[in-house]
């Protein structure tokens, strides 16, 4: 499938929006550019590119991907289906419109060359949507964190329990500072 148009080729569009429907194998790129990908499917693309008598050109799809990651807590494979929107606005170089014009939730984008590539900006939207964790359905269903021989993970909420006994008098260990900075007026 095609990600790469001519903004020639693309003027043709301005009655009526080029659909886009398809697939396009990124694997190799996203894994380049983000080594805790393990593997992707093929990306699924659903939209229309769309261009105006201005040179300003819509891009409104949504993205499908599986990609596998090694789960957060014991590293093993996990693989996630993700779906992702994806709606940016390009401005040609011989745009009269610029970018000021449009609201602050838009993202927009002028163009360097005479090209639309979508390339880059699909595997931007996939790299900042991966979830920052990520967990088997076993780790999930149970409570039962990693463990060593001298060591254990706490969970956050567990942790903090421990840590301060008691929220009034806060961290033990900060203890001999609680006078330093009173009010002596003598």
């Amino acid at each position: 499938m095609k990600i790469k148009w001519a903004l020639n080729e693309l003027k043709k569009y301005q009655d009526s929006p080029l659909t886009i429907d398809g697939t396009v194998d990124l694997e190799k790129s996203l894994k380049e550019r983000d080594d805790s990908i393990l593997s992707a499917s093929p990306v699924s693309l659903k939209g229309t590119v769309s261009v105006d008598e201005k040179s300003v050109y819509y891009v409104d799809m949504m993205i499908n991907v599986t990609v596998k990651l090694p789960s957060s807590r014991s590293l093993e494979p996990v693989e996630m289906l993700m779906t992702v929107p994806f709606s940016e606005v390009y401005l040609a170089n011989d745009s009269s419109v610029s970018v000021e014009q449009f609201s602050e939730g838009e993202l927009v984008e002028p163009l360097s060359t005479d090209t639309l590539d979508l390339k880059k900006p699909i595997e931007d939207a996939i790299l900042t949507s991966k979830p920052s964790q990520i967990f088997t359905s076993k780790e999930l269903e149970s409570d039962e964190m990693p463990k060593g021989s001298d060591w254990v993970v706490l969970p956050e909420d567990k942790h903090n329990n421990d840590m301060y006994s008691s929220s009034d008098e806060g961290d033990p260990r900060f203890a001999v500072l609680k006078g330093l900075f009173e009010d002596n007026n003598d």
